[in-house]
């Protein structure tokens, strides 16, 4: 791989064609961006979103909007279909003997001490059926997994450009796929964008949960979910040229002062699990927003002339108002028998927010009751919506249930590369 270069971002005429939608992960939480988008597609529906960036699940919606050829509603409608009637033997082996299986080859090699005897283990699910379920949905090419419908909507001026994030499992560092037009790939010392037709593989590399779902093969190794250590949320739609950035986030933020998740005892495998996704996950997006807001300030009262080609950028975050966990616990009970029994021994039912059972229940009451949730808190930010997509949103750091303002708080301290790298973006 090179060393690191400075990044070249692929500059536009700034007007109509300068919004971009930022989907980021959560597994079966990624439903909820779904009712978000059909509420847009309902109520703005002339929206268009020219610039599409995708993180874990969110490259699904991503990709999935970017190849569709029809307007918005009409996308929004085959993602609701898809995610409505999405069940867990649609994504992984749920049969009893292909989980017994995969439970005994890591007990196994756990006990074999590293031995070349050792079984070869993956993820803690097989997902040859997601991979079955997203080539019917994407029409992909059988042998490259090509994704054609990309290319047809950048030839046809609807799509500026999709990026989807991976983490590559070899180097930790944040890969940023992107297909689009006249696009310059760019390094940083934790990051790097390629150019590519965007596959199949892509998709399914952004959106495997680490140790669940297997690692997939790309070109230049092992890859697996983009979130993983992905520190600058925004940074490959900002790179892109979007000066308004729509992100639908999938964490809920508890208002301050909240009770917290306490078992009653030790703190169970599932509960100790979930905030370790959550940290690596979910936690980002926010210190992003902020800094990024920040740096708007700062600009607002600097003369253009003075910016050194610096940009201020409009965001708005929406995030879902209930506690996603919490929902997904009360159809624990819906899942498939043997799955059902292994969380259970993970401890799913000695907390009352399961953040790791709300990104693993694809069943089909609860991924309608998100795109149900996804609507109404669409609903209630429509003004900022509208403002927005219309050119002249709010500039908007985070938002909650009730208040516009983030909850995590911007570090002074942040390294000069970090601010370097922020400068570039909004150049």
């Amino acid at each position: 791989m090179p060393g690191p270069t400075a990044a070249t971002p692929a500059h536009r005429p700034r007007g109509a064609d300068d919004l971009a939608i930022v989907l980021t992960g959560g597994g079966a939480r990624a439903a909820y961006q779904v009712g978000f988008l059909r509420w847009v597609a309902e109520h703005i529906p002339d929206a268009h979103f020219p610039i599409v960036s995708g993180v874990s699940a969110g490259a699904i919606n991503a990709a999935f909007l970017a190849a569709h050829p029809g307007p918005l509603a009409v996308a929004a409608d085959r993602l609701c279909d898809l995610w409505s009637r999405l069940t867990a033997d649609r994504v992984f082996r749920t049969d009893g003997p292909s989980l017994a299986g995969l439970v005994a080859r890591w007990g196994i090699r756990l006990l074999a001490g590293g031995t070349p005897l050792a079984p070869t283990v993956q993820g803690l699910v097989d997902t040859s059926p997601l991979r079955d379920t997203l080539a019917g949905v994407f029409d992909s090419d059988p042998g490259d997994g090509a994704i054609p419908g990309i290319a047809d909507n950048i030839d046809a001026g609807r799509l500026w450009a999709l990026a989807l994030v991976t983490s590559h499992y070899g180097t930790g560092h944040s890969v940023v796929w992107t297909q689009g037009r006249d696009l310059h790939e760019w390094e940083r010392a934790d990051r790097h964008s390629r150019n590519t037709a965007l596959t199949l593989d892509h998709v399914l590399a952004s959106s495997a949960l680490p140790l669940f779902f297997p690692a997939v093969r790309l070109a230049d190794g092992w890859h697996g979910d983009g979130g993983i250590r992905l520190t600058a949320p925004f940074s490959p739609a900002l790179r892109l040229g979007a000066n308004r950035v729509l992100a639908i986030s999938t964490r809920y933020v508890a208002a301050e002062g909240s009770g917290g998740d306490d078992a009653p005892g030790h703190p169970p495998p599932m509960q100790i699990a979930g905030q370790l996704l959550n940290a690596v996950f979910l936690d980002d997006l926010d210190r992003d927003a902020q800094e990024l807001e920040r740096i708007n300030l700062l600009l607002h009262d600097v003369a253009p002339e003075k910016r050194r080609g610096m940009r201020e950028v409009e965001l708005l975050v929406i995030r879902p108002s209930v506690d996603l966990s919490r929902l997904a616990a009360e159809y624990e009970a819906h899942l498939p028998r043997v799955f059902r029994h292994l969380v259970r021994g993970l401890g799913s039912r000695e907390i009352a927010s399961p953040d790791v059972l709300s990104l693993l229940t694809f069943e089909p009451e609860y991924l309608r009751r998100l795109i149900a949730l996804g609507e109404t808190d669409a609903a209630a930010r429509a003004d900022d919506i509208r403002a927005l997509i219309a050119g002249g949103g709010r500039r908007t750091a985070a938002s909650g249930t009730s208040a516009a303002s983030a909850t995590a708080t911007y570090a002074c301290t942040k390294a000069e590369s970090r601010r370097e790298d922020r400068a570039e973006e909004l150049r």
